[in-house]
Order: C-alpha cells, then sequence, then structure tokens
C-alpha cells in the first residue's frame, strides 16, 4: 500500500478548470458584436441600453422611460447592478459584446462563489467547489427561476448575480481570517441586494446570525452596517416607497412536492440519503458540512409550502433548494473520495477507469451533437480536455477530478444550443430582414405608441418577445414590455391586446381577459392611447382591415400597420368617483398580499376598465377634496412633448381636468397646477393654471434624504477607518 501522492491544485490548474467553464459559455460568438436574443434576454437589452444613454453618464440610478407600457419608472423596482456592470464593460467594449460580457459574468461568478464556500481559511482553490459550482448551473430542470445558466439565458442574470454576491457574503464571514471580513462581506451582500431582492431575503437570516457570531469588534460590525447602507439605501427608499405602484402578477404558487424536487437533482438527495444513514456519525464529528447549506434547504421546504400568497411566488425557491443540495452533496462526496483514495491502490487501474469514463461521455457528447454544426464549441473543448488528460495523468485523483468534471458538461442536453441560439444574436436569425424591414418602415411615420399582437411564432426572430425592442430600433415606443411588475398599465395592457391576438399570452393571472373579442380590443386601443397596431396573423390582420375604426397604413410581411385615432391628452367629463387614499402601510401591505383587508386603487380602476366613457376613478387626499370634471369634451391639445423628465404640451382649456395617458407614477410634479392625480385605467391627471402645462420627473423628498444618507455613511465610514488605522 502506497501512501497516496496528489499533485496540489496550483494556480494554473485552477485557471485550466475556470477556462473549461468559459468554453462551454462560447467566447467565440461572446465577441461576436451582435443584439443578444433568447426569452427574456432578448427584450432586457432595451432598458439595459437605456440606462447607459439616459442615467449612467448623469451618475443616475433610476428615473423614466416611455419605451414600454405607456411609460414606467426605470430601476425603481427592477434592480440595476447588471446595468451598471454593461456600462462599465461598454466604455470598452460595443454594447452587444458588453452585454454578453456581464451575462457570462454571473455565470463564472457564481462558480467562483461555490468554490469559495467550500475553500478552507487558507484560502486553498477548492476542485470540489468548482465542479459543485458547475453543476448547480449546469442543471436543466428548470429555465425560468434563476440562478442556472439556462435561466440566464433566459434573461435570469440579474438573479443568478444576486445568489453569486450572496455566497460570497456569506463565505467572507465564514471562511476569510481578515479583520476586514465584515466589510467586504456587507459589499457582497450589498451588490446581491442591488441584483435581486429574492435571494437577500432567503439569505438574511443565515447572513444575520453568522454576522453576529463573527469574532469582529463592534467598531468592525458597525462599519460594516455603514458600508452596506451607502451601497443599498438609496435604491432600498425607491423601492420600498413605491411598492403600491407595482404590478401584482398573481403567479399560482406550486403544491406538489414534484414541483420543487426537479429530476436532475433527485439522485444527489438520494445520495445524500445513504451517506448520512451510514455515516451520520461520522460527518457530524468532522463537521463535513455547515449550518449554511442546511439552512438553505430546510428554509427552502419551508417557504415552498407555508410562504403567504402574493408575498413570493414559491418557484422561486427552487433554485434555493438546489444550491444546497448540491453543496451538500459535494461536501459529502469530498469527504468520502479523501477517505477512499487517502491510500493509493491499483494506481493503473483507476487511471484506466477514468480514461474509459471520459472518452465514452465524450462520444456519446460529441454524437449527440452535430460536430460540423458545433465545431467551434466541441474542438476547442475536447482539446483543452485531452490536454487535460495528459497534464493530470500522473496523479489518479486530480484526473478522476478532471474526469468527474467532464462527465457533468458532456450530460448537459440543450445548454449548448441556447448558448448558441442566444449569442448568435438577433443578425444571425435567418428571418431577421422581416423585422429589420418592418422596423425602417415604421421610421418612416410619426413617432408614436404601438401595441403588437403577439404570437409565440415569433421566437424564429429570436424570441416571441421581439417586438419589444421596438425602441431600441425606431424612435418608436411599445406598449408590450419586459418589467411587467414595474409598470400599473401592465394589466390593462394584457388585457387590451388579448383582444387582438389570436393567441394572446395573458400573463397577469386573476384578470378577465377578452379574448377574441377584436372590437373591444379597439376600443381600448384608444383609451390607452396607442398610435399603432401591428397585426401578425392573417385571421387579426383580416378583423383590423374591417374594423372602421383603424387605418390600413402598410404591408411589411409578415407584419401590417395601422394608424388608430387617439389622444394623448384628453379633457375629462366622465362622472368621477372619488377614492380615498388609504395610509401608507397600508397601501404597501395590499400591494404585497392578495385578498387583503384594505381596498387599492387598482381593484377598484380595474372593476371600472369596461366603462372609462362614462365614469373615471380618480384617487384623492380625501374624499372631501373637491375636483370636478369638465362640461366639454372637445380641448385644443398642441405642441405635446414626452421625454424621459418631462411633459410639456398647450391647452386651450387651463383650470379644468385634463387626463394624460402616461402612466402615473408621485415622481411626476406639474410646474403650475393642481396634481397630478391617478386616475383609471392608471393614468395622470391634472388641473393646469395656464395654457402651457409643463409636467417635470423629480427626485422626492425621501430620495434626497436617502442619497444624503448614503453620503453620511460613507464618509462616517471613512473617518471610523482612518481612526482603527490609527489604533492598529
Amino acid at each position: 500500500m502506497k501512501l497516496f501522492k496528489n499533485k496540489p491544485v496550483t494556480h494554473l490548474n485552477q485557471i485550466y478548470f475556470y477556462l473549461v467553464a468559459i468554453l462551454i459559455l462560447r467566447l467565440d460568438l461572446v465577441f461576436l458584436n451582435t443584439m443578444p436574443t433568447g426569452g427574456d434576454m432578448g427584450a432586457h437589452v432595451v432598458p439595459i441600453k437605456y440606462f447607459i444613454e439616459n442615467f449612467a453618464l448623469n451618475l443616475q440610478l433610476n428615473g423614466w422611460s416611455n419605451d414600454w407600457f405607456a411609460g414606467y419608472p426605470l430601476y425603481f423596482f427592477y434592480f440595476p447592478l447588471p446595468a451598471i456592470v454593461t456600462f462599465v464593460l461598454n466604455l470598452v467594449f460595443p454594447y452587444g459584446v458588453a452585454f454578453k460580457l456581464m451575462v457570462i459574468g454571473s455565470i463564472l461568478l457564481t462558480i467562483y462563489s461555490f468554490e469559495r464556500l467550500f475553500r478552507n481559511m487558507q484560502s486553498n482553490f477548492s476542485i470540489f467547489g468548482y465542479v459543485a459550482g458547475l453543476t448547480y448551473i449546469l442543471t436543466e430542470s428548470f429555465t425560468i427561476y434563476g440562478g442556472n445558466l439556462a435561466s440566464t439565458l433566459a434573461g435570469q442574470f440579474s438573479f443568478t448575480y444576486s445568489i453569486a454576491f450572496a455566497n460570497l457574503a456569506i463565505a467572507h464571514l465564514t471562511k476569510s481570517d481578515k479583520n476586514n471580513r465584515h466589510v467586504v462581506s456587507a459589499i457582497f451582500f450589498g451588490f446581491s441586494l442591488l441584483s435581486h431582492l429574492i435571494p437577500v431575503l432567503i439569505y438574511a437570516p443565515i447572513y444575520l446570525y453568522f454576522w453576529t457570531k463573527a469574532k469582529n469588534t463592534t467598531l468592525e460590525k458597525f462599519s460594516s452596517g455603514l458600508i452596506f447602507l451607502f451601497i443599498t439605501i438609496r435604491f432600498t427608499t425607491s423601492l420600498i416607497t413605491n411598492l403600491e405602484y407595482t404590478t401584482n402578477m398573481s403567479y399560482t404558487p406550486f403544491t406538489k412536492l414534484s414541483d420543487l424536487v426537479k429530476s436532475d437533482i433527485t439522485p444527489y438527495i438520494l445520495v445524500i440519503f445513504i451517506i448520512l444513514l451510514f455515516n451520520i456519525k461520522l460527518v457530524m464529528s468532522f463537521k463535513v458540512t455547515s449550518l449554511f447549506e442546511w439552512f438553505i434547504v430546510i428554509f427552502s421546504l419551508l417557504l415552498y409550502f407555508y410562504v403567504p400568497e402574493g408575498a413570493l411566488w414559491n418557484g422561486r425557491v427552487v433554485s434555493f433548494l438546489n444550491l444546497g443540495v448540491v453543496i451538500i452533496f459535494f461536501k459529502l462526496f469530498e469527504y468520502s473520495v479523501i477517505n477512499i483514495f487517502r491510500y493509493e491502490q491499483g494506481q493503473i487501474i483507476l487511471k484506466i477507469l477514468s480514461m474509459i469514463i471520459l472518452f465514452s461521455y465524450l462520444l456519446t457528447f460529441v454524437d449527440k451533437w452535430n460536430i460540423s454544426g458545433y465545431k467551434i464549441f466541441l474542438y476547442p473543448l475536447i482539446s483543452v480536455l485531452t490536454f487535460g488528460f495528459v497534464y493530470f495523468f500522473s496523479s489518479s485523483t486530480n484526473l478522476f477530478k478532471l474526469t468527474f468534471t467532464a462527465s457533468i458538461i458532456f450530460t448537459v442536453s440543450f445548454l449548448p444550443y441556447w448558448v448558441s441560439w442566444n449569442f448568435n444574436g438577433y443578425e444571425n436569425k435567418d428571418q431577421w430582414g422581416d423585422i429589420e424591414n418592418l422596423y425602417s418602415s415604421l421610421n418612416t411615420l410619426s413617432p408614436g405608441r404601438i401595441m403588437w399582437e403577439p404570437n409565440s411564432d415569433l421566437n424564429k426572430y429570436g424570441t416571441p418577445m421581439v417586438l419589444m425592442t421596438i425602441p431600441l430600433y425606431t424612435h418608436h415606443s411599445s406598449m408590450e414590455g419586459l418589467y411587467f411588475d414595474s409598470s400599473i398599465t401592465t394589466p390593462f395592457h394584457f388585457i387590451a391586446v388579448s383582444g387582438l391576438a389570436e393567441r394572446p399570452s395573458n400573463p397577469v393571472g386573476g384578470l378577465r381577459y377578452i379574448n377574441n373579442n377584436f372590437e373591444k380590443g379597439q376600443e381600448y386601443l384608444e383609451d390607452l392611447g396607442v398610435d399603432y397596431f401591428v397585426s401578425y396573423t392573417d385571421s387579426i390582420t383580416t378583423k383590423a382591415i374591417e374594423n372602421d375604426k383603424l387605418e390600413f397604413l402598410f404591408t411589411s410581411e409578415p407584419f401590417t400597420v395601422f394608424s388608430v385615432e387617439s389622444e394623448k391628452v384628453e379633457l375629462v367629463n366622465q362622472e368621477l368617483v372619488a377614492f380615498e387614499k388609504i395610509p401608507f402601510i397600508d397601501r404597501t401591505l395590499s400591494s404585497l398580499f392578495r385578498n387583503t383587508e384594505y381596498d387599492n386603487f387598482f381593484a377598484e380602476a380595474y372593476e371600472n376598465f369596461d366603462e372609462l366613457e362614462t365614469q373615471s376613478i380618480i384617487e384623492l387626499p380625501s374624499v372631501n377634496f373637491n375636483i370636478v370634471s369638465s362640461n366639454e369634451d372637445v380641448v385644443n391639445i398642441s405642441n405635446f412633448n414626452m421625454t424621459s423628465n418631462s411633459i410639456t404640451f398647450t391647452t386651450n382649456r387651463p383650470n379644468e381636468l385634463h387626463m394624460i395617458k402616461t402612466s402615473y407614477f408621485p415622481n411626476w410634479e406639474i410646474t403650475n397646477g393642481d396634481g397630478p392625480y391617478r386616475i383609471s385605467p392608471s393614468f395622470m391627471a391634472v388641473i393646469p393654471h395656464s395654457e402651457n402645462v409643463e409636467l417635470t420627473f423629480v427626485r422626492t423628498g425621501i430620495e434626497t434624504y436617502s442619497f444624503y444618507t448614503a453620503l453620511a455613511s460613507l464618509l462616517l465610514y471613512v473617518s471610523l477607518s482612518k481612526k482603527r488605522k490609527a489604533v492598529e
């Protein structure tokens, strides 16, 4: 029996294994200057581009965008860190390349975060942590919950970043012995919050436990709190104070255990059970696993079955159950492998076995993927793995680790296709010319708001959401956009378009859709201030041509474009029903949970949506606040102009109630007049005191205070840091 000689995992080894991960992500396509597509990702390119062009250079975190949903607050509710990362990368790379680098950055950071969770206090690279991270991101049983590569390619890169930063925050608290670990951990946890809220909410209890338990001084812990406050308070203030202006998507919660425990994670659970069944005392005595991963698993199970409906869609916890199970499995696996191979016997047999497994998986993988179509992907991967086989051949365990890594990669089924489809971009889709021709024709029309017929068949252009890119390639805005939760106009748009589509998506739960009611859908076009309608299917095109309220403009196969006679500003002459604004806490709770005792404005406006011609719901400070509708319905509106921070127009009827068909948000202020007030369905009502009307999108008082609080936190942190260094 010979003492096992294990080649140490050097920096070169570490670089090698991360190179393998990078090859999976197709750098050849990442550096292709095309606009990435696929699922939600093909629409994410619009707001991030808007952020770069309108916010970033002004050091502005969030603001207003007119691109989607009759206007919506951008990065008030959705998370800005990926946009910030893309902006920085865009200083060096073209936008399409910068965006794709941002996306793959979330994947590599997630693998790295797993690897850091497995490291010991001496900060040695952990190959088992790396393989655990690789296993997690390559799971294919879900595509929308976030964390894995499949979800990230579908547009959940923000969620993936949040998980990665949260892992790093935990790793620095529990694995680092440096004095500044609290501060570094707080920075990562702040970045996690700027990426997504859900991972932070799930990690928060265990993070606070480790934060409290860690043996740092009170001053160091206080400093970490200051830096976390500096990073997050400006964004969280906007988020929390405006929750009532989000749309509750009303996703139906899962109830079956099979919806939580996916097929590709079940074998790991079974192995964990078997190992613990026979070795639980040894596992506990050697502290093989930690409290963190067990907390994640148990907390995921509790949230899945007991989370209040409306507060969190329980499908989201699938990502976290997978994460906890994968970490537990590979920690137990590492412990078992070390024990099995502590003394090496039959070195040649082990190497032959590894070689057989490696090449059998390789042959299966090559047979699965057309070598001619994926040679740029397969040839470099095969070459790197062959080099690794030669390089690690002298060590049976390192060869075994390489074999295990390769087997994880070679078991994927659809991910190589998805990476290729997404990163090749819109421009390389066979029928992209149809979209280019449509956009070219749209640019000959006056700027306006466009509603288009949704259809899953549009995926041939890159994603069914392809026409959400109308604001990116034309001077028009699109009624339909991606950030559903961010606009209170979202439900009303989807009700309207359900009557104008052959196969509507109807994504918002609990609404009374008007499927196949084209006439009602056409009425809603006018109510929502839509200027153009684009049909796609023959049946809807025929209905549009036969409708005397729509004017045919042109056909750009397979699309047909019609104009809609609507106004952006109208006098309010309908019966007014006052809705008294309820207290802030009640409004926020009503927006978070279903079936609360509090009435909310949306519920009233929703019931009123069929009666907009005769009645309007208006939200007022109190029911005794006196506002009357106009006695006239004729108004002369001219010089209407709307930008990201202003709305201006001229009216011949000052001192009367006007409706502006732009989504209501409290940051809008009128210069000389009263309002704006929220009016059904989701717009702004103002009483201008002069003919020249101007509204400005401003930073509210509480947002200003949060900015100065962040600045004060930073200055206090710097001051305390200097004092701490002086003492040391």
